[in-house]
């Protein structure tokens, strides 16, 4: 049986395989995982549009909702995996429907570093104390 858009995305982005148990997968693992081939797992990411090439445009940080999800499903009961899991899929489906931008490359951002650098006290040229 050929897995679900939610169950792509938890596996594929969150880690979280059918019965919503941690494990680390890439595309050939995930493929496995739903025994299915490889190139048929591309194809349902491209026919759910969960592309990394589309997802990179998306303003969602799925880093870190990967790690909390790794942390949810160490810590955490089943109810709340279940619930981080739906929650988190429900809401990068409604970012990618509002902030869905190919121009913009959300992939790319430091999220340790997102206000910009303070202006510098004597000029451009002299260092931040």
């Amino acid at each position: 049986m050929k897995p679900t858009p939610f169950q792509v995305f938890c596996g594929y982005y969150l880690g979280l395989d059918r019965d919503l148990k941690y494990h680390f997968f890439n595309l050939a693992a995930l493929a496995r995982h739903y025994e299915i081939a490889p190139d048929e797992l591309r194809a349902l990411l491209e026919q759910y549009d969960l592309t990394p090439e589309v997802t990179r445009h998306v303003d969602y940080n799925l880093a870190k909702a990967h790690a909390n999800a790794q942390d949810i499903a160490g810590f955490g009961g089943s109810e709340d995996i279940v619930s981080f899991a739906r929650r988190t899929f429900d809401e990068f489906m409604a970012a990618r429907g509002w902030t869905y931008d190919e121009r913009r490359d959300f992939e790319n951002i430091d999220y340790e570093r997102i206000l910009p650098d303070p202006p510098r006290k004597d000029g451009p040229d002299e260092p931040l104390d």
